[in-house]
């Protein structure tokens, strides 16, 4: 059985798993070289599995996702503005964008929404769930052969194996509905085309096995030996080996999970117990990459391969939307940032911007990307009657808005991605970018990344619920956990602000202290204040509070979870997002919001082909429309009666 195992991983682990602190991981750097003992198999492979992209996230994918289509987009996480382009003209560049960005599903074809492609990645999680956690059948054939104190030494890896397994399950269950469980990860047994199963099903089956290896989890680990305990502190690159933050982590997905299939037809109450809601995490849960962020300012150096890097080669897709921006830009008499009104995290998830013509008095002000497109064209082409952009013409008038440094379009460099020398550095950024896009020091520029596992801010945005629909008992009420929820967002986004960027400083293009004052702002002392203002808005009506609560969610998610609120965004209908219009040029026709949301992805074509016999029994679900068990809310706009700036 070993060899076997062996067989099996080693194609799959030969560029997995790079650089560690431990010998162990280094050794299965290149299995082809180096032959495991069977307590060596376990701790590698789930190793492999923490390091999957559902946690690192994955370059290729987010490059296109922040493309043409892609869920940030669509769900207005992101904006989606466009540079200039060579021989077009401004309004045919920004209809362009509206056109690859925010098409209706069957504009011009359905195959083309999200991701605008047969194909698209979002698609493509489907196959990636059974691919990328290949290795948790692994595990648990390898666990099925031991006996003994080697059993004992490895049940722990098999339990964990499990729980990841299980949240990547859901999270395809989340997109796609009907999908292979039960039967799934039996190629060993000859079972390689599994049917799908009812989605309400499996979310049952998953939180049961939640709560059963919560609860087993510590005795389990305490059977170890203290060989196998240093081994399995070493190997697990989330917790390094804390089973109590394990047991909390688990809690936290129960709670997660409990409360989505509540809106299916699953008692909440019966997986929310005292045990699992008295025992969540109590601090942000983040795993540090093990790869150095090579992405700076003007170096062109590229490299990466992970989340930050697609959002450094398409940063000029990034822009804020005013479905986050107003809804954080409390003081509306100005777009200079207000810390005594404006939501203290403004600054660390927006890119504030200071015109050229004010240095002297340098206050960041804040656009956001307003879903009337007819607005954005007429700012950006300086026709709008109130709105003039910042570019100074020949005469002094402020004129169009435009992505580009100086303001003076003539003899500027285009904003592009941030490696891009032409793009200019942190200087030029700041000044020449009044199209606010999110923070590059928060998100993109850092040497040490930290990937989110869990923050603190979600499970008490999901207590709040709790407390606002009565789905279990829990201790206080929604108003005190939406404020403990918008606390712990605070601090997390000013800790993922300050993380350590010592790599941009000595590079081409070092930051001024006029950059570096926007780009690493301090946190206001106002953020306490904020927080009891924001519960305060609650009244005890659970659809005009649970708006106001996924505001929170969208707001402290945003970029890093975008399948997250997605799913939150169909489950709830919350927060109501902007209206798109756009009236055609070519055509004059004004673009209709009727059919330009989804309620589910459809499956990767290999399916058809692949699975024949299975597809053919949800075949007649294999739609854009279907909505997933937990959805009941199908009937139910997504969208605002018109944009939040509707001139």
């Amino acid at each position: 059985m070993k060899k076997l195992a062996i067989m099996l991983i080693a194609p799959m682990l030969m560029a997995a798993i790079t650089s560690c602190e431990s010998e162990l991981d280094r050794l299965w750097e290149n299995p082809n070289t180096y032959t495991p003992s069977s307590d060596d198999i376990c701790p590698g492979l789930f190793t492999h599995m923490q390091k999957t992209r559902f946690f690192q996230l994955d370059y290729g994918e987010w490059y296109w996702m922040f493309g043409n289509g892609g869920i940030p987009v669509m769900i207005q996480v992101t904006g989606g503005m466009e540079p200039a382009a060579t021989g077009k003209s401004y309004k045919e560049v920004y209809e362009g964008a509206l056109l690859n960005n925010y098409a209706a599903i069957d504009y011009p074809d359905a195959t083309r929404c999200p991701g605008r492609s047969t194909n698209g990645n979002d698609r493509n999680r489907f196959g990636w769930f059974y691919t990328d956690l290949n290795s948790y059948s692994l595990i648990r054939d390898e666990v099925a052969n031991m006996e003994g104190q080697g059993k004992d030494d490895n049940q722990l890896y098999f339990e964990l194996a499990t729980v990841l397994k299980n949240v990547v399950a859901l999270q395809t269950v989340d997109l796609f509905n009907k999908i292979p469980y039960k039967n799934a990860f039996r190629g060993s047994e000859g079972i390689f085309f599994a049917p799908y199963d009812d989605p309400k099903e499996i979310y049952e089956a998953v939180l049961d096995e939640y709560a059963r290896i919560a609860k087993e989890l510590p005795g389990i680990a305490g059977k170890m030996s203290a060989t196998a305990k240093a081994t399995f502190a070493k190997q697990d690159i989330f917790f390094g080996g804390d089973v109590g933050k394990w047991v909390k982590y688990i809690n936290a997905q129960i709670l997660r999970s409990a409360v989505r299939a509540s809106d299916g037809g699953i008692a909440a109450s019966k997986y929310l117990t005292a045990d699992v809601l008295n025992n969540l995490p109590d601090e942000d849960y983040l795993f540090k990459s093990r790869q150095v962020c090579p992405q700076t300012w003007g170096a062109g150096n590229g490299g990466g391969e992970m989340f930050f890097r697609g959002l450094s080669d398409r940063f000029w897709r990034i822009t804020v939307p005013d479905n986050i921006m107003e809804r954080m830009k409390i003081d509306q008499s100005s777009r200079v940032y207000n810390p005594n009104v404006d939501d203290p995290r403004l600054p660390v998830i927006a890119m504030g911007f200071v015109r050229s013509d004010d240095a002297t008095s340098p206050q960041p002000e804040y656009y956001g990307v307003s879903g009337n497109w007819n607005r954005n064209l007429a700012v950006m082409m300086g026709t709008h009657p109130t709105e003039k952009g910042p570019t100074i013409d020949t005469l002094g008038n402020r004129t169009r808005r435009i992505n580009i440094y100086p303001q003076i379009d003539s003899i500027g460099v285009f904003i592009d991605d941030i490696n891009s020398a032409a793009g200019g550095g942190p200087n030029e950024y700041v000044q020449g970018t009044p199209w606010s896009f999110y923070n590059p020091m928060t998100y993109i520029c850092v040497d040490d990344y930290h990937f989110k596992i869990e923050s603190r801010a979600e499970v008490e945005l999901f207590l709040a619920e709790v407390a606002l629909k009565g789905l279990a008992p829990v201790q206080g009420d929604a108003k005190t956990h939406l404020e403990n929820a918008v606390n712990a967002s605070i601090d997390f986004w000013y800790a993922m602000n300050s993380l350590a960027n010592g790599t941009l400083a000595s590079k081409l293009n070092p930051y001024s202290e006029l950059a570096k004052k926007i780009l690493q702002p301090a946190k206001p002392v106002n953020s306490a204040a904020y927080a009891a203002a924001v519960a305060g808005k609650l009244t005890g009506s659970v659809e005009d509070d649970m708006e106001i609560i996924m505001q929170q969610k969208y707001i402290h998610l945003n970029l890093i979870g975008v399948y997250e609120l997605f799913a939150e965004l169909r489950r709830t209908r919350h927060p109501k997002i902007e209206p798109i219009s756009l009236t055609w040029t070519k055509t004059g026709v004004a673009l209709s919001n009727a059919k330009m949301h989804i309620e589910r992805v459809k499956y990767p074509d290999s399916e058809r082909t692949n699975n024949a016999a299975e597809y053919a029994k949800v075949e007649s679900d294999d739609n854009w429309t279907t909505p997933v068990f937990w959805s009941t809310k199908s009937a139910t706009s997504y969208f605002l009666p018109q944009a939040l700036k509707a001139d």
